[in-house]
């Protein structure tokens, strides 16, 4: 039997569902006009029927409403789905909660028909936590440096700054008295655990954010252009606002780097605990504007290769659902936006943010000697084709279900446990 999983990043869904425009909150307004109604029935309409061509068993949204807000996406799935799909919630016995700021949650949603089945259910985030503490000790009789924090050092550090500022007025307020030299998830990682046949499958769901905005890059990116434009050296004054930028950018990816390290404690310690885990990593995982030119000339490391691991550790390599995706194909379909680079302008830009990622256990050939689940080979997939069919409907190309394509990888179930 096979079932499909599949990541998508909804562009402002939680607006969407507030009947707001789609943007920040501190910007996003109210929708009045009967064409913006309309707009907004088409959008919800077709991010449903996108959703039903793709046809997920397990979809994991980011993007979603806020904690808060959740009530919302129930709705949608009852009216715009036909209640096809249960968003799946912690319980109410559950005090530690979802631990996601802001307005964008990450939501699994699970077929109706397959909750039997699946047994779905959301990992209490101490649990989480006491992984990371365990896997984070590195000094003996030292707790580990992970857990609701952790230490972080920036290249420069400014001691009159807090880090990191929230977003908006949504969700879990950030942890008290964060100082300049500790991070945490601002948005939580979820993970649904589901039951096969007694053996246990995790499904990871994140949203890493680039934390480097438009109005920490825009002028200094206009400056670098200007200067290349002109083929002349810096003024004093553009060279001071490219270096702070610079200095933002490198910032937002320690914290970024910090965060799929703590992510890997995570699948590290169901390595310790279980020979053969069955583990799949998926969401958007945003580096960030620039990002080839700040990994050359500081980083030397990306998002994606912090995430799956140490080949020198292989059975705990996280394989990429997207690896033999049309690999004899001339054209490069492995993307999922097109971003134009305000850093690297000339750069292509077609990039791939979203991504599933699963361990060894569940790939090949005796997959299922140790494992409940197995990837079959060229399992995975952007949904180009699901995407463009349903976004016909728009006059706008603006107007879309979302900026983002879903990505799916369908998986086997072993025989004897349906």
């Amino acid at each position: 039997m096979k079932l499909r999983l599949t990541t998508w990043n909804l562009e402002w869904l939680g607006q969407l569902l507030q009947g707001k425009t789609r943007t920040i909150p501190s910007r996003s307004k109210t929708v009045t006009s009967a064409a913006g109604k309309a707009l907004q029935r088409l959008q919800k309409g077709r991010i449903a029927e996108e959703i039903r061509l793709i046809g997920p068993d397990i979809l994991c949204i980011q993007e979603g409403p806020s904690v808060k807000r959740v009530g919302l996406l129930d709705d949608f799935c009852g009216t715009e789905l036909d209640g096809e799909y249960v968003v799946i919630k912690r319980s109410a016995s559950d005090k530690t909660g979802y631990q996601v700021s802001g307005s964008q949650g990450i939501w699994f949603l699970v077929s109706k028909r397959r909750l039997d089945l699946l047994r779905p259910m959301l990992l209490p985030i101490p649990k989480w936590r006491e992984a990371t503490e365990f896997e984070s000790r590195f000094d003996p009789g030292k707790p580990g440096e992970h857990g609701e924090t952790w230490p972080i050092n920036h290249p420069y550090f400014k001691p009159d700054k807090r880090q990191p500022d929230p977003e908006d007025e949504e969700g879990d307020p950030p942890p008290r008295d964060l100082g300049d030299r500790e991070h945490y998830h601002y948005r939580h990682p979820q993970v649904l655990v589901c039951q096969f046949g007694g053996r246990r499958v995790d499904f990871i769901g994140v949203h890493m954010k680039s934390k480097f905005s438009g109005e920490d890059y825009e002028a200094a990116a206009k400056a670098r252009r200007d200067i290349a434009a002109e083929n002349r050296a810096p003024t004093k004054k553009e060279a001071e606002t490219i270096a702070r930028a610079e200095q933002k950018a490198v910032e937002a990816r320690i914290k970024l780097s910090t965060e799929a390290v703590d992510i890997r404690y995570y699948i590290d310690n169901r390595f310790r605990n279980e020979p053969y885990p069955a583990i799949f990593l998926m969401g958007d995982m945003n580096d960030g504007i620039g990002k080839e030119i700040f990994e050359r000339k500081y980083l030397f490391h990306d998002l994606v290769s912090n995430l799956q691991g140490d080949v020198f550790f292989a059975r705990r390599f996280l394989n990429h659902g997207l690896f033999d995706y049309r690999i004899d194909d001339p054209a490069n379909y492995r993307w999922t936006v097109r971003f134009q680079d305000a850093w690297e302008p000339y750069r292509p830009a077609e990039i791939l943010l979203d991504h599933i990622m699963f361990t060894q256990p569940v790939v090949g050939s005796d997959a299922f000697e140790n494992s409940p689940v197995r990837v079959p080979p060229e399992a995975g997939r952007v949904d180009h084709a699901a995407h463009v069919a349903v976004n016909t409907a728009f006059d706008n190309a603006d107007d879309h279900t979302s900026d983002h394509r879903p990505v799916s990888v369908d998986f086997e179930i072993a025989d004897g446990l349906v």
